[in-house]
This record gives C-alpha cells, structure tokens and sequence, in this order.
C-alpha cells in the first residue's frame, strides 16, 4: 500500500520531468546557435564568393562570344546607327550604366538583342554570379582610316560590380572603345575597330581578287582579237541599253552593267570570271558590285567626251556600314 508520503513524491518527480526550459538554459542554447552560425559562415562564406566568381567569368565569356558573333553577323546594322546602341535585327541592346548605389538596374530583357547568340537564356543572363545587374557601356559611332580606307565602330564593354556590389568610380568606356576597370569590377571589352578593320580587310581581299579576275578577262579578250583593236571596250560585250555594237567587245560574255553598279550576281559577272557567288560575297555577306559603263568609269558611253576614249576602265566595290564605299578601279590592259 502506497503512502502518502511516497504518492506526493512521486508526483514531484513528475513534475520535474514535464517542466521547460530555464531563461538561463535559452540563453546559452542561443549563445551556442549563434557561435555555429558564425563559424559556419566563416567556413562557407569564402567558398560561396568563389562559386560567384567563377560564375561571373562563365556569363562573361558567353556574352563576349554572343556579342562578338552577333557583330561579325549583323556589323551593317550595327554601324548603321551613330548613337551608343548596339542593333540587330532582333532588337536594340542599350547603354545601362551605374545610378542608385554604383549599381546598374536591368533585367531579364537586357540582353534580348543577342539571344540567339547566348549558350545561356538571355532572360537568365542579365544578372552575374553575385545576382546583381550587368552594366553595359557602348561608345557612340567611332570612324577611323586605316590605309584609306574610312570605316565606322562601335565597342561594347560589359561589366559586373564584384564581391562589394558596386561599381567602381573609375569603371569607365572611353569615347574610342579603352576599358578601364577599378576595384573589384570585372567585364570584357568588344573591341569593334579590331573587329571591323578585320572585316575590312577581308572585304577588300574579295574586291581585289575580283579585281584582278577583271583585268585578266579584259587582256584575255583583247589578245583573242586578231586586230588587236584598242578602240574596243572589252569590259563588256554590249553598251548600256544591251545592244551590240563596234565600240564594245560584241564576242565576249560579260553583261554591260547597264550604266550603274549593279551586283556581280544579278548579272552572271561571277561565272563570266570563273568565280562562285560566294568568291564575290564580302565579310558583310554582301555580293559585289560591278560598273563597267557608268560616267563613274572611262567607256565609250561616258557623257563626258574625254572619258570616252582608251584606256577604258570598270570598278569593283562594296559598300562598308555606315555608307562608305570599298572599291577597286579595273583598268584594261592592251
């Protein structure tokens, strides 16, 4: 039988046992939480900035090849336009620069002008590593003449805040497309002058080899002519209305161009010279052109009397972005 005395402490004991916390015990178990929190921020703090980084550089280098092959692709486009944009058929990606905090403000349309250039969506890509906005800077239409030959650019940069998440004082893009990156920003630089006087240079290989396809055709249908006859225009085989006629080369297979520039493929000129369409196609995927008849070459149907006598000459040429013009005169060789 149960005693009182034994009954009352036994319901002590259970009291004991169902009881909370003491203040002194939450104190020291919050103590401790915050002493685990520190030290594991301590100890994955560094790795999470590291992965941040490196995600940073992996979208910057999607977007330097994006914009690099969006210009190669859509260059006449691009220079087309003199404000500090970038245009392509898909849209217009413009200048964000720094405002409330040294932060730029964009989203997930930033980088919809190049898409489909992107490895990564371009509605994910406007932000770096860190989840904060990517600046763009882009210089206004620059023009320069290299070697005579006047083209226009633009340079693109683009650029991340870093680890302190704001842009630096000095990040800047100078006028003629020079990067300067200061603190911790990151960024890449779309050189267009290199790009474009690239371009050029290749434009000009196909005009010059066209050029002197030319000028071999004119000499090999002179010499095919017994009479060595030096009043005969051999740059094309009709005059202007398409009519035979002595002044003209009415034996050979070059089309007149009808008094203008006209594109080499739109009148067979290519396959006259032994080229493909693709030989005659210049770095801005434009065909050639070929004047072989307007008052802007010496033929027997220029209006100006001096320019109608030997030693008739054509031209090659293509027009660069932004309206100048990459020639080559042909002059014919008796």
């Amino acid at each position: 039988m149960t005693t009182k005395r034994e009954e009352i402490s036994k319901h002590a004991s259970r009291m004991k046992k169902q009881r909370g916390f003491t203040l002194l015990e939450m104190m020291f178990a919050m103590g401790l939480a915050s002493i685990m929190i520190v030290l594991i921020s301590n100890a994955t703090g560094p790795g999470i900035t590291f992965f941040s980084r490196v995600e940073t550089d992996s979208r910057l280098k999607d977007l330097r090849m994006a914009l690099t092959a969006a210009y190669n692709d859509n260059a006449t486009t691009v220079d087309a336009v003199s404000s500090a944009v970038f245009t392509t058929p898909a849209g217009t990606l413009a200048q964000l620069t720094p405002t409330v905090n040294n932060l730029c403000v964009g989203g997930p349309t930033t980088f919809t002008a190049i898409g489909r250039y992107l490895a990564t969506s371009a509605s994910d890509i406007w932000h770096d590593g860190f989840g904060r906005s990517f600046c763009v800077y882009i210089t206004p239409m620059q023009s320069i003449t290299v070697n005579s030959i006047t083209f226009n650019y633009h340079s693109v940069a683009v650029v991340s805040a870093g680890v302190d998440g704001a842009i630096d004082a000095t990040t800047s893009l100078s006028s003629v497309g020079v990067l300067t990156l200061g603190g911790d920003d990151k960024g890449i630089l779309i050189d267009g002058r290199a790009l474009m006087q690239d371009k050029v240079s290749q434009s000009l290989a196909v005009v010059n080899r066209s050029a002197d396809a030319y000028q071999t055709y004119f000499n090999t249908r002179y010499l095919a002519n017994t009479t060595r006859d030096i009043s005969i225009d051999y740059f094309a085989k009709s005059d202007r209305g398409g009519n035979a006629s002595s002044s003209w080369d009415v034996n050979g297979s070059m089309p007149n161009s009808g008094g203008a520039a006209v594109s080499m493929a739109a009148i067979g000129a290519h396959t006259v010279l032994g080229l493909t369409a693709s030989d005659v196609t210049d770095a801005f995927g434009q065909i050639l052109l070929i004047d072989n008849s307007s008052d802007a070459v010496r033929n027997p149907q220029n209006s100006t009397a001096a320019l109608q006598t030997p030693g008739y000459t054509a031209r090659i040429s293509t027009a660069l972005p932004g309206g100048q013009t990459l020639s080559r005169t042909v002059v014919g060789a008796y």
